[in-house]
């Protein structure tokens, strides 16, 4: 669902793309009012009628790393925050979104490995209903958010920053599409 050319491929690079989905970093929001700070990672699809589905996809660390933020995210999901060091990109942090708020299987200072599983995908509810995202399907996902200053790990709920326009985050946030795609390559082989 998530491969090139599919229809919600998170590897187009131009958000005004025709092609691209919400799932594109850079992408209005809110009517313009903001812009999309991530690349999401469709999961899984359930039918609308199925009650609290639960997704079986596991979401891991990208890198070794420490685990900065653990908590509330967005309409009901959690996020972790690892702090990475890999020689490539040196010091960053990935804030992995959107996880099922009852199944996070790491804390605060915990030293994490790549691959180590840290949660599964969560389902968005707002008032006890999902949102439409796809047309009658429920959608998981996973949201990946990267910011490349890795000296700043003073992140409890400073991510998020409303004020700072157009992504409401951090000044350091970054399209993580370049770090996806070695993660896709290193994981499954041949190029996303």
């Amino acid at each position: 669902m998530n491969d090139k050319g599919l229809l919600y491929d998170w590897s187009i690079k131009n958000p005004t793309d025709t092609n691209a989905t919400q799932t594109i970093y850079g992408r209005n929001r809110n009517g313009g009012a903001r812009k999309h700070a991530a690349r999401d990672l469709y999961t899984d699809f359930f039918e609308r009628n199925i009650k609290n589905p639960k997704s079986n996809v596991e979401i891991v660390a990208i890198a070794d790393g420490e685990v900065l933020d653990e908590g509330k995210f967005y309409l009901d999901t959690n996020q972790v925050a690892i702090l990475h060091e890999t020689s490539k990109y040196g010091k960053f942090i990935v804030r992995y979104g959107e996880l099922d708020s009852s199944r996070i299987l790491v804390n605060i200072g915990d030293k994490v490995k790549q691959g180590q599983v840290i949660g599964y995908a969560g389902l968005m509810l707002k008032n006890g209903i999902h949102p439409s995202i796809v047309p009658h399907k429920q959608v998981m996902m996973l949201h990946f958010e990267y910011f490349t200053n890795g000296n700043d790990t003073n992140v409890i709920g400073k991510l998020t920053d409303t004020s700072k326009l157009p992504f409401q985050r951090r000044n350091d946030i970054a399209d993580p599409l370049e770090i996806l795609q070695e993660g896709y390559k290193n994981t499954f082989g041949g190029n996303k």
